[in-house]
């Protein structure tokens, strides 16, 4: 089972699933973000979207594990993707520079325990992050 996010302490709002914990405990192998100046977050477009198909989807394109930092699906869990030192697989041109979300389904039809969870996740990001300039939202197409 994975590691939920539903607080403003990380490490008890986000959840894991069991062949996580390798790549949580090997994520050396990734390099490390000197710089996180935004946060993405992505929308699907598409709520029969899952964790293992977002994560499948990256695994195809040759990355070593899934390039999202979280995940948020339409209930209002927040998964552990990639882990959130390490620089993402989102956006090519910010990669470098920012942590990936990932909320399942359309960003105009949330529900609400999915901007909650994307609300309080925000939140604890600012505050680990005060360097933050923007939240962009982005569109997978």
């Amino acid at each position: 089972m994975p590691f939920i996010v539903h607080n403003i302490n990380l490490n008890s709002i986000i959840q894991y699933y069991p062949e996580q914990e390798e790549q949580i405990m090997n994520h050396n192998n990734l390099i490390t973000r000197q710089d996180t100046r935004f946060v993405l977050v992505h929308f699907t477009g598409d709520e029969s979207s899952s964790y293992e198909q977002i994560k499948k989807s990256h695994l195809d394109e040759g990355e070593p594990e899934i390039g999202y930092h979280f995940i948020i699906t339409p209930s209002g869990t927040t998964l552990m993707g990639r882990h959130v030192s390490k620089i993402g697989f989102h956006h090519p041109e910010l990669d470098e520079i920012s942590i990936g979300i990932c909320a399942i389904g359309n960003r105009d039809e949330m529900s609400d325990e999915q901007s909650i969870a994307l609300t309080l996740l925000l939140e604890n990001l600012k505050t680990d992050y005060p360097s933050l300039e923007t939240v962009k939202y982005l569109y997978k197409i």
